[in-house]
């Protein structure tokens, strides 16, 4: 064994400060990326179409954001539209799950045999005469 087979390797530890600092600075870049892509959204919605979008209402009121989105997927002829609708649909309105049902089979209840009680048998013994 030379003195080469064993290494320590030293792991840098950063502090937790340092993560929570990281996680707010991915944060504001979703932040940011989302809205710059409602910005491109607006502008191309106006440019197509001709149409206004309240951004606002886009973003808090998923009821006007549905119809709204569904209203300007129909109306679109223009593939990058359709593909900042389908983008804005997936950040907005997430999907809902569907609620699974699992049949179970009924199983009839396990009827036992009723137990016989054994009787005795005289007929070899003593009595049997």
């Amino acid at each position: 064994m030379n003195r080469h087979d064993f290494r320590c390797i030293s792991v840098p530890v950063s502090p937790p400060g340092c993560i929570q600092k990281k996680e707010k600075i991915v944060s504001m870049e979703k932040q940011m990326e989302m809205a710059q892509l409602l910005a491109r959204f607006k502008l191309q919605v106006k440019r197509a179409l001709g149409e206004s979008v309240d951004l606002e209402s886009l973003t808090r009121n998923p009821a006007y954001a549905r119809q709204r989105l569904s209203e300007i997927e129909e109306a679109a002829d223009d593939e990058d539209l359709l593909v900042m609708v389908l983008r804005l649909r997936d950040c907005l309105l997430p999907v809902e799950p569907v609620p699974v049902v699992v049949e179970t089979p009924v199983v009839p209840p396990v009827v036992e045999p009723p137990v016989k009680q054994e009787t005795r048998s005289y007929l070899m013994g003593a009595r049997s005469w």
